[in-house]
């Protein structure tokens, strides 16, 4: 738990002024002060009075004191409290901290069970344990998606709507003219407790939203155990296990859902200090792997048509990995076969939308880096007017460099992965390719220039396009080709230079 977290949670019960408030870090223990401390942690939440100590603090530390002004080094964070409020905020603050702890217990465990295959049912009743209520999961066309059934749910409204599979019209009804719900679409709070005309039991509600758009909601019913703090923690990331869980449910769905977040966390940086239940090791992306994005021409605010284009594209790649960020629906492959283009064109002119493919890479860290060279294909496209179309980033890697090179993107980036298969492979390939590029293509005038038979030559290049899946009949690739292997002889130079 963060302090400020910790902060929030006891001003509900005591008097807590701010004197100091730079850092909000992790607490993971929490001590009294007194005379005998020797060290000072940075992540120990510390209670007491340090005026008349001789070892005072000589980093930041996290404090609730008694005196107005405490000597604390920068960066610390500081609150007053009274007195007499001392003991009970210490106790408090433990088992607080105890609790955290059993939520991330529980999430860690309910995140295991995803990554072992259970099933929606399993899982959503694996979640209501934790939570200790009944759950139910529905979807934005207010279609129940799963519930729990070890919990009975006692109003007889929602037991009748679990039975018809959605939300009955008379609950939509109520919900859209509810003063609350109103509230809470204009606020934006990720939870919110709901009593409706008629209830017998209050509704603590987390919307599920993805990508800026509410996609779900997660309904606990407060029957067995009174809505409290871990609820407000816990429900919102609970719905988004089981709402990914319910879609991608099935013989490599749930890993697909995994693997799905993962990307989606690689791209938004933010998320992935939320992310620390989960372990690469647990993913199994390809070794090979290119990036296809797909956009609409035209803004499109409809989840159900970007859903469709995420659908179409699992269709066309049954083994990829489909991810959505902002405006763009993409998909990671291990391989782009010639039929699987041809289905990719015709989607392109069909939905009305541009495709973009990254170039080939290896490690899954880049996946952002070839994210956005798929995103600059379609960006680049839109500058030039072509549209209804698939773009590999070969057509526009030196577009992207004149556009937007500024000195802080590595110049490596802009080269073309097939120089590095071929140096890998054998430099004698790597040579001839660009021997026979420098030759405008001529056999001849190439063979001569290595002094190898035109034979060799020949099966050569043959070999050079089995290992690279280079088109050499193509402009845009020998264009890039070409562009990459000047990079390649400038970055050299530049090193020559440096070492001179």
């Amino acid at each position: 738990m963060r302090f400020i977290e910790l902060v929030n949670l006891l001003k509900e019960n005591h008097e807590i002024n701010v004197i100091m408030d730079s850092n909000s870090n992790k607490v993971t223990d929490i001590k009294l002060i007194d005379r005998n401390i020797s060290k000072w942690d940075e992540n120990t939440l510390y209670l007491g009075s340090i005026d008349n100590l001789s070892n005072k603090p000589i980093c930041p530390i996290m404090l609730f004191c008694i005196e107005t002004y405490p000597d604390l080094p920068v960066g610390s964070s500081c609150m007053q409290i009274q007195e007499n409020d001392l003991n009970d905020i210490y106790k408090e603050s433990i088992e607080l901290i105890i609790e955290d702890l059993r939520i991330g217990s529980a999430l860690f465990e309910l995140a295991k069970s995803v990554i072992d295959k259970k099933s929606i049912v399993q899982i959503i009743n694996l979640a209501a344990k934790i939570i200790g209520n009944a759950l139910i999961l529905v979807d934005s066309g207010n279609k129940i998606l799963a519930h729990s059934t070890i919990y009975e749910i006692a109003d007889p409204l929602w037991a009748e709507n679990i039975k018809r599979g959605f939300c009955s019209l008379e609950f939509m009804q109520q919900v859209r003219s509810n003063k609350e719900m109103l509230e809470w679409n204009r606020n934006g709070c990720e939870t919110k407790t709901i009593t409706l005309p008629d209830d017998l039991q209050p509704k603590l509600v987390a919307r599920i939203i993805q990508n800026s758009h509410v996609v779900g909601a997660l309904i606990m019913i407060e029957h067995h155990t009174a809505i409290n703090y871990s609820h407000l923690k816990q429900l919102p990331l609970i719905g988004n296990i089981l709402f990914d869980t319910f879609n991608y449910d099935g013989t490599k769905g749930i890993q697909k859902s995994f693997n799905s977040t993962f990307l989606y966390n690689l791209l938004d940086e933010r998320n992935m200090d939320n992310f620390d239940i989960f372990d690469i090791s647990k993913t199994n992306f390809p070794e090979k792997m290119y990036v296809v994005v797909a956009q609409f021409l035209k803004r499109i605010e409809n989840n159900y048509l970007k859903n469709t284009i995420s659908l179409y594209l699992e269709n066309i790649f049954p083994n990829g990995n489909s991810v959505r960020y902002k405006s763009y629906i993409a998909i990671l492959v291990s391989s782009i076969s010639e039929k699987q283009r041809k289905e990719l064109t015709f989607l392109a002119k069909r939905e009305n939308i541009n495709i973009g493919i990254s170039w080939p890479f290896e490690d899954i860290l880049d996946f952002k880096r070839f994210f956005n060279q798929a995103v600059t294909c379609i960006k680049q496209a839109h500058h030039f007017g072509k549209t209804n179309q698939i773009f590999d980033y070969t057509y526009f890697s030196y577009y992207d460099l004149m556009y937007n090179y500024s000195g802080k993107i590595d110049l490596k980036n802009y080269i073309h992965p097939a120089l590095k298969i071929l140096k890998n492979y054998d430099t004698d390939f790597y040579t001839t390719l660009k021997t026979y590029l420098e030759c405008n293509k001529n056999l001849g005038e190439t063979s001569e220039l290595l002094f190898i038979h035109r034979n060799t030559l020949n099966y050569r290049i043959n070999r050079i396009k089995q290992l690279t899946g280079l088109n050499l009949e193509n402009s845009n690739v020998i264009y890039s080709l070409i562009d990459s292997f000047r990079i390649e002889a400038f970055l050299e130079s530049m090193t020559t230079d440096v070492n001179k």
